[in-house]
Parts: structure tokens; sequence; C-alpha cells
């Protein structure tokens, strides 16, 4: 009894002294950057970054992005692929897929591990709406070009509008957590996330973006929370779509080569990110993420030429985000607001 007290302790000290917290986004980034070199090694592959060197400038950037804003990695590689590099919509999507895969992830393993706040259950119930969206839109809702870029420049813009409206129109104090979390909640994040799965599915981001939008409209969640909540949203997502492109459909192509150039890069810089927005004011975070869509929104219009269909789905899809806008807010001073009062 006195030996398997002793073993005991002996344990617990242990665990003590090498919680995982602390240990596995170490293991972590070893065992990728290991892999990876290694990969590079056997493969003699080095020679990609002479070929593709704007793919890794590009998410030098987009990585840092991809960790300190409820964008992902994709909201700068999409663009910048698809308007500057001129790289196919489906081939810029996989390769969001892919480097948020192993950035948002890790990502997201440095927010658990640094205990910043985040909203598990939402988490859970988004995370599993987008698996079934992402399947439907890669298998049955697929848009043709250019339908995928102005999709997504219409959903930064709409996330653009959201975030401004909730930090400098409305007058209410950010909520630390949803009120009374009860069944509709659950079905009203399941279907945020199918709808984000299906959008993820056609430019590679999404679901963390509609998640937001929600949180900060209807809710009025504190950026700094839903933040980090949706990083790990699409971290996981990612890797679903990361693996249903590289295994079942083993459409990945050239996108390997890209993600090949980058992983070092978004390993790194994607965790800083997360770190970052940790550490800065509220209004700073916020700043910084309508710039970037300011940037996307001015030159979507400037380098896509617009025809008679994609205006008349601007018209449609502006119509439905005002009208979806307006009943969160509406929601948001009835219910937040009241609650807040009482």
């Amino acid at each position: 009894m006195r030996t398997e007290s002793k073993l005991n302790t002996t344990v617990s000290y242990a665990v003590q002294k090498w919680p995982v917290r602390r240990w596995l986004y170490p293991a972590l980034l070893a065992l990728i950057v290991g892999s990876w070199f290694i990969y590079m090694l056997v493969s003699n592959s080095w020679h990609l970054f002479q070929t593709y060197w704007p793919i890794s400038l590009t998410m030098l950037f987009g990585s840092f992005v991809a960790g300190a804003t409820p964008q992902g990695g994709a909201a700068v590689a999409f663009p910048v692929f698809t308007k500057v590099l001129h790289i196919p919509a489906a081939d810029s999507r996989n390769f969001g897929f892919m480097i948020q895969a192993v950035g948002m992830t890790m990502a997201g393993v440095l927010i658990w591990a640094k205990r910043i706040k985040v909203l598990p259950r939402v988490i859970l119930w988004v995370t599993l709406g987008g698996f079934l969206g992402t399947t439907l839109g890669t298998f049955w809702l697929v848009l043709p070009n250019p339908y995928p870029r102005i999709l997504f420049t219409l959903g930064a813009t709409a996330f653009g509008v959201a975030l401004f409206t909730s930090r400098w129109v409305l007058k209410c104090p950010p909520q630390q957590e949803l009120p009374d979390w009860n069944g509709r909640y659950l079905l009203l994040f399941t279907g945020i996330g199918l709808l984000g799965g299906i959008f993820s599915a056609q430019t590679g981001s999404g679901a963390d973006m509609l998640t937001f939008i929600a949180l900060t409209l209807a809710f009025g969640i504190n950026e700094k929370i839903s933040t980090p909540t949706t990083v790990i949203i699409m971290g996981l997502n990612s890797v679903f779509g990361f693996f249903l492109h590289g295994v079942v459909v083993q459409d990945l192509g050239v996108a390997w080569n890209y993600w090949l150039v980058a992983v070092p890069i978004v390993i790194f810089g994607a965790p800083l990110g997360a770190y970052f927005t940790s550490r800065i004011s509220r209004d700073v975070l916020i700043t910084f993420i309508l710039i970037l869509i300011a940037v996307e929104m001015i030159t979507t219009v400037i380098l896509i030429p617009f025809t008679a269909p994609i205006f008349v789905v601007v018209g449609l899809v502006v119509t439905l985000c005002t009208f979806c806008f307006v009943s969160m807010l509406f929601y948001r001073q009835r219910t937040i607001a009241g609650t807040a009062v009482s």
C-alpha cells in the first residue's frame, strides 16, 4: 500500500510539473515541422520555394490574419490567389482548407493552452453542422466562376458591416456568455454551421465569419471571445475539408505544392496571431479586421467584371443579409439588452 501511494504521488507530481497544456503545443509543432522537413528532404522538393515563393509571401501575412481574426487564412489566400496570382478558385479553396488545417488548428491548440476564453458548445454544434455543410457544398452545391469570388466578397463585407455596427453603433455592453443555453441555440448554431460549411466548400472559409456575425450581432458577445471561438471552429472544419478533398475526392493537385511552401510559415504565424489577439485592445482588433475587409471589397470591384446576372445575385444577397441583420439586432435589443437591464 505504501509503494502504491508513493507511485500515485510521483505520478501526480509529474502531471503537475508537465501539464498537457504546457507541452502539447511544442510537441505538435516539433512533429509537424519534423515531418515536413523529412518529406522535403526525401522528395527533394526544396526547388518549390523558387517556383512558388509568392505563396509563401502571401501566407506570411495570411497566417497571422488566420490566428488573429475570425476570417481565417483563406481570407487573405483566396482573394490574393484568385485576383492577383490568377489561381483557379477550386485550387485556392483547397489550399485554404489545407493551410488552415495546420495553421488554425495550431492556433486553436495555443488558445487552449493559454486558457483563452471560448464558447465550447458553440464550437461543438457549429462544427458538426459545418461538416455536413462542407459535404453538401463539395458534392451537390458547387458554384461556377466567378461566383465563389463574389460570394466571398459579399460574405466578408457583411461581416464587416456586422462588426462595425456591433462596436460603434450599438451601445449595449459586450456579453461574456450566451444567456440560458437551450435547444433553440443548438438548432441555431447547427444551422449556422450548415450554411457556413456550404459557404466554406466554395471559398475555403465561411463558417467562422457566419458564427462571428451571429455571436456579435444577435448575442452581443465580446469580440475577444468570439474571435478565438471562431478560430477553433474554422480549424476543425478545415481539417475535415482537407480530408474530404485529399482522401475522398482526391483533387488537391497543385495545391499540394502550394501547401508545402507555406507550412513552415503558418505553423508559427497563426499561433502568433492568436496570441496577438489576446493581448491587444478590442478596438485595435476591430479596426484591423475592417481594413482587411475594405481592401477585399475594393479589389473585387476593380478586378472582377460585373455582369447583369452578377448584379442580380448581389442584390438578392444584400437584401437577405439586410433582413438577417435587422432580425438579429432586433433580437439583441429585445432579449440581450433587456436581460442586462433587469
